[in-house]
């Protein structure tokens, strides 16, 4: 029975490696792409991977292509051998982890993608428990972890809490410290309430005490009577992970519900936006009746909060817009940068997305995806780029035919 099992597992083995084999070697014979540059500095487009499928005679494969050049499906060696150790690789790719983890293995150790802030003096990271699981629970664990960098010296503190309501789900939405504070933001869910509801712990920095909590409800109740409506409240935070921020914006929608199945059309259509400015520092809630404006028919937004600036970038197909509130200043800025489809050259744009002072436009020209990079600070257009065929120039219209990337990722860790 042992030589047979042994036997089969063989097999296994030789079916995988031959399998592995003809992949390798079909990958082989796929055609080469890169995002080539139009106009502008090269360097703009590291970020930016365009993502989709090449589609063959037979078949098709998911599609990466960037500067560096293309990558088909995700099977490379490095991949197969991470496996799903790899899972969180994004985490430890964002900007500044890579630094802290060479900098704190030990204080890095066991950290998940939860809360972390780092300035000049401390590293701060936060993560939420809930107590009891598997049961109806009102028992919840906030966890800190403290780094003093000149010393070198780590600090562990835990507050467990019993709620009034009974718990689904906590999660940290942003840390930020104040002097001698740390400011957890939590997002709490509630089995009686689907929508997120907000609270900031504050805690001594050296002690780890509780010094106050607060609910932020300046918006009213998040239940709506009308079972056809439901209130969201969503945090908009800085893009850029770790960096310290005195304010965390808010956005609050009123949504139909309606019958579909998928998730995105059923409430998909909103009736009606409020924006919020939370400062860290006098505990104020300020709603930005500047920000809200109709928005014009078949549009698309997208939100960022960055330093002190709330960003609202409005698209379509011919045009995109970018406004902005600072509430440092409480200015507002209607349209201050504004990009349209002609002046990049392009039939149309299909989304934008925000980076760290970038906005990323994903366009199509010819049939032909590609990215630009615009500067939110002062609006000048820094990348024009597209996807290019690297071969013989009498083969490149047909290989860009079978070339369908529809979307994009955006990876600011890799720019130097």
């Amino acid at each position: 029975m042992r030589r047979y099992w042994l036997s089969i597992v063989i097999a296994v083995i030789a079916v995988s490696g031959i399998g592995t084999y003809y992949t390798y070697g079909k990958q082989n014979h796929l055609p080469e792409y890169k995002l080539e540059t139009i106009q502008g500095d090269p360097k703009e487009a590291a970020a930016v991977s365009l993502t989709g499928a090449y589609y063959g005679n037979m078949s098709s494969e998911f599609l990466k292509v960037n500067a560096a050049g293309s990558e088909y499906g995700g099977l490379n060696m490095k991949n197969i051998r991470l496996g799903i150790t790899d899972a969180n690789s994004w985490f430890y790719n964002l900007p500044g982890i890579k630094q802290l983890i060479n900098d704190h293995k030990s204080f890095m150790r066991g950290k998940q993608n939860s809360g972390f802030y780092r300035d000049k003096e401390w590293v701060i990271y936060a993560d939420t428990v809930l107590k009891n699981t598997g049961l109806k629970s009102r028992f919840s664990a906030l966890q800190l972890s403290v780094l003093n960098e000149a010393t070198e010296k780590i600090s562990e503190f835990e507050l467990s809490f019993e709620r009034e309501r009974e718990l689904r789900y906590l999660n940290i939405v942003d840390v930020q410290r104040v002097d001698e504070e740390v400011h957890i933001l939590v997002g709490t869910f509630y089995t009686d309430n689907p929508q997120s509801e907000y609270e900031v712990f504050v805690m001594d920095i050296t002690s780890g005490k509780l010094l106050r909590n607060e609910k932020l409800e300046s918006w009213g109740s998040t239940k709506s009577d009308q079972k056809e409506e439901q209130i969201q409240v969503s945090a908009i935070k800085t893009n850029r992970f770790l960096t310290p921020a005195d304010n965390v914006y808010f956005i609050l929608k009123k949504v139909k519900v309606n019958d579909r199945m998928d998730e995105a059309a059923r409430y998909a259509e909103k009736l009606s936006e409020k924006f919020y400015s939370y400062s860290y520092r006098t505990g104020l809630m300020i709603e930005l009746p500047e920000m809200v404006r109709e928005q014009a028919a078949n549009t698309e937004r997208v939100h960022s909060g960055q330093n002190e600036y709330l960003y609202v970038a409005e698209y379509d197909a011919d045009h995109v817009a970018i406004s902005r509130y600072s509430a440092e200043n409480q200015k507002y800025e209607h349209a201050y940068v504004s990009v349209s489809a002609e002046q990049l050259g392009v039939n149309e744009i299909k989304k934008v997305q925000f980076g760290f002072n970038r906005l990323y436009i994903l366009f199509n020209q010819a049939g032909i995806p590609g990215t630009a990079v615009v500067d939110i600070t002062n609006g000048k257009l820094l990348f024009i780029g597209s996807a290019a065929f690297v071969g013989e120039k009498e083969q490149a219209n047909d290989q860009l035919k079978k070339l369908h990337l529809l979307n994009f990722e955006i990876n600011e860790s890799i720019i130097k």
